[in-house]
């Protein structure tokens, strides 16, 4: 009898170990036609070889950082016939996509030549933005501006704190980049991809930071960043921009931002009159204390970098724009009186 029952008992322990191995094969199957980064914003450029097989676009795949696994990806090719299809050419791919999302863009041969090259210049506004989609055959323009206002986005960062007076929701959260659209893509899609460049940037500035400035929430650092983005020409005056209005908060001035007043017209006027900085907005800092209720346009990263690290040990309160661009700070209202005589004719 105890011969039987070892023999009983190192059966039961080797179909358990084989159990075992099975779940984790499963498990890393399944595992390997999952996206490589989910969260990943940047797409690769990534080439077909006119005479390469359905093995060597998979090892090239792996080996770019698109796909976990070569081998998964070419049991997908053979279960669907789509590795026969491939098309030789150069492609803009994501780890982001799901391998069978690249096999799909490469069997089409959605190639880059069919896909739109779309720059986003840094401090545009939704309503720029919506423009340029539509221009250029990506999106209608009014589809896009119904996803900036109330759009099912999602943001790791700035999901919270959306004030009541803001038009647009995500106004100054769709990352100035360049991408690269298929026509007439959706325009949640469109703009989910803008906001999680944002998000991607963001925890890049902030990896190091141990606190935000001034206590100020994520949203309105980036609203911080798209007034320095607005008013900065130069590109070693932003941090300094940034201090002035960090410092005019901590004294309870007004910001009396002129990009701020200009956000309220559909089109920048070349000059501001006295008249215009008394319209009535939550958005006009000459009326109103404190940031306005959210980003006056989308700031690129050098102008978010302002904000989160402003100049220090610089106590200037005001700015005056001099003809070339750049600007003349001054500790007084004084200095500030005479730096517009001279530079404001």
């Amino acid at each position: 009898m105890p011969p039987v029952v070892l023999k009983t008992t190192t059966r039961r322990r080797a179909t358990g170990m084989v159990i075992v191995a099975l779940i984790l094969l499963l498990l890393t199957s399944i595992s390997a036609f999952q996206p490589l980064q989910p969260q990943a914003t940047v797409l690769v450029e990534f080439e077909v070889p006119p005479a390469a097989n359905a093995s060597d676009i998979a090892q090239l795949l792996q080996q770019k950082g698109l796909i976990k696994s070569a081998w998964a990806f070419r049991l997908l090719g053979k279960f669907s016939g789509q590795e026969k299809t491939i098309k030789a050419g150069r492609y803009m791919l994501s780890p982001a996509q799901t391998p069978q999302e690249i096999l799909e863009v490469l069997s089409v041969g959605q190639t880059m030549d069919m896909a739109v090259k779309v720059t986003i210049p840094e401090g545009y506004t939704v309503r720029q933005i919506a423009r340029l989609l539509a221009a250029l055959g990506v999106t209608k323009e009014e589809d896009f501006l119904a996803v900036a206002k109330d759009g099912d986005l999602v943001s790791m960062y700035f999901s919270d704190g959306i004030a009541d007076e803001t038009e647009f929701n995500w106004e100054g959260f769709f990352f100035p980049d360049t991408y690269f659209f298929s026509p007439n893509t959706e325009a949640k899609e469109i703009a989910q991809r803008m906001l999680a460049r944002m998000d991607e940037i963001w925890a890049k500035e902030t990896k190091d930071l141990i606190n935000l400035p001034a206590n100020l929430s994520p949203r309105e650092l980036i609203t911080m960043a798209s007034l320095v983005e607005r008013e900065a020409k130069v590109d070693d005056e932003r941090s300094l921009i940034a201090a002035v209005f960090y410092n005019r908060l901590e004294q309870n001035m007004l910001l009396q931002s002129c990009a701020t007043v200009q956000y309220l017209f559909p089109e920048p006027k070349p000059v501001l009159s006295t008249q215009d900085t008394t319209i009535p907005s939550p958005y006009n800092t000459y009326l109103h204390p404190g940031l306005p209720p959210g980003p006056i346009a989308s700031p690129g990263q050098a102008a978010i970098r302002a904000a989160l690290r402003p100049a220090t040990d610089f106590k200037a309160l005001y700015f005056v724009a001099k003809p070339d661009g750049s600007h003349a700070f001054s500790w007084t209202y004084q200095e500030h009186l005479q730096n517009q005589r001279k530079y404001q004719k």
